[in-house]
């Protein structure tokens, strides 16, 4: 369990006999979280500032609200260990990532803390004793969710610090050199056409021109990396399959036959994207995963999945897996794990996630082997019929 985690139950007090107060209390407050609910994201509501942020109104908020009672349940059925801190992680990172502002959080949380007080002081108004014991239960959980969101807000804060402080670094390198090398590379490229001309069928010269030419696209596709990476504006949308996208992607990577792809789809998925952005995307997790296999031979698993209203792309190889430290930094630009990487391929995957309102994970496989995970828009049904 994190060390953060124990410190802030050791601070609050709270302990296995607060646990067991909670459990007691869980059947009286569960007929109640259908309306502890709707108040909570009716008073959210009441702010312009969180309305725009729960941009797509009552139907995010109808999702929401069924979190929010998972959330309830949990938090009072418990076990308050590792997996309870780590849900409550994920909570606060999609927060975060909707981009709700931590003063309407706290704001909605002390209504929750004021719904389940009077639960209790109405269930227990006779017993005094019990009373104080559930309501300071109630009041300790409190104060460990708001502990554990307030972190992923500070965590939020760290990492846009200095994944802003990278992107200047980079958008400063991008701007100095893209200019000088798209010349000279562009000058290679003409003298090498010219030179397959004159090099005729001779394979062992091909084989040397075919070398050059590989080295030239690559060293063009970082410059191209580098710039995109440095690129603020809105993704171009358009209603493109998802499976298409993945078919383009395999296509261009064409990795080796020694390496074996397994694709796991849910069928009919339709992306509401900038389709050369995912592509893009998709190829960097695939060149990684195939980059990652042991001595060229493996398996790179790809699957697609739709969970409301967006979609998760995951690509897993069986290699070694990410390192500790490669898990926290995986996607900072200029960070790699691999002799000869540059540390882009990662990092342009999160911008192009985040530039359509999405995000990105890296995760090691409970069997071996990295996974890393893209979460994009789709479009519903009723959106397509429109």
């Amino acid at each position: 369990m994190p060390a953060f985690f124990d410190e802030i139950k050791a601070y609050v007090g709270f302990g296995e006999a607060d646990a067991a107060a909670l459990r007691r209390f869980l059947p009286h407050a569960a007929p109640h979280f259908e309306r502890i609910t709707g108040h909570f994201y009716e008073r959210i509501l009441l702010d312009p500032g969180a309305r725009q942020v729960l941009t797509e109104g009552e139907s995010t908020v109808g999702r929401l609200k069924v979190t929010l009672r998972e959330w309830l349940q949990s938090g009072l059925e418990g076990p308050h260990g590792e997996a309870f801190y780590e849900r409550r992680s994920r909570i606060g990172r999609v927060h975060v990532r909707i981009g709700m502002p931590q003063q309407y959080m706290l704001t909605a949380m002390n209504v929750m803390r004021l719904d389940l007080r009077a639960i209790v002081d109405d269930v227990w108004k006779d017993d005094l004793e019990e009373r104080r014991v559930v309501g300071n239960a109630v009041e300790k959980l409190l104060d460990l969710e708001l502990a554990i969101m307030l972190q992923t807000y500070q965590h939020d804060s760290e990492d846009r610090l200095r994944r802003n402080t990278r992107l200047a670094a980079v958008g400063q390198l991008a701007a100095s050199i893209a200019h000088e090398l798209r010349n000279p590379l562009g000058v290679m490229e003409s003298s090498l056409y010219l030179l397959r001309r004159r090099a005729g069928t001779d394979p062992q010269l091909g084989k040397h021109l075919d070398r050059i030419g590989s080295q030239i696209r690559t060293s063009s596709g970082i410059i191209t990396d580098l710039l995109e990476m440095t690129r603020d504006r809105p993704p171009t949308r358009t209603p493109t399959a998802l499976g298409r996208l993945v078919d383009d992607a395999v296509e261009l990577v064409r990795l080796p036959p020694t390496i074996r792809v397994h694709r796991d789809e849910e069928a009919g998925l339709q992306m509401l994207v900038e389709p050369g952005l995912v592509v893009r995307a998709i190829v960097n997790l695939l060149q990684n995963a195939a980059a990652a296999v042991d001595g060229g031979q493996g398996n790179v698993r790809i699957s697609t999945r739709r969970e409301g209203d967006q979609a998760w792309l995951s690509v897993a190889d069986d290699g070694p897996g990410f390192s500790q430290d490669m898990l926290l930094s995986a996607f900072e630009p200029l960070v790699t794990g691999r002799p000869h990487g540059v540390g882009l391929g990662l990092a342009l995957v999160k911008r192009i996630c985040e530039r359509h309102g999405g995000m990105a994970e890296v995760a090691n496989a409970p069997g071996g082997g990295a996974v890393v995970s893209m979460r994009l828009p789709i479009i519903l049904p009723k959106e397509a019929s429109t």
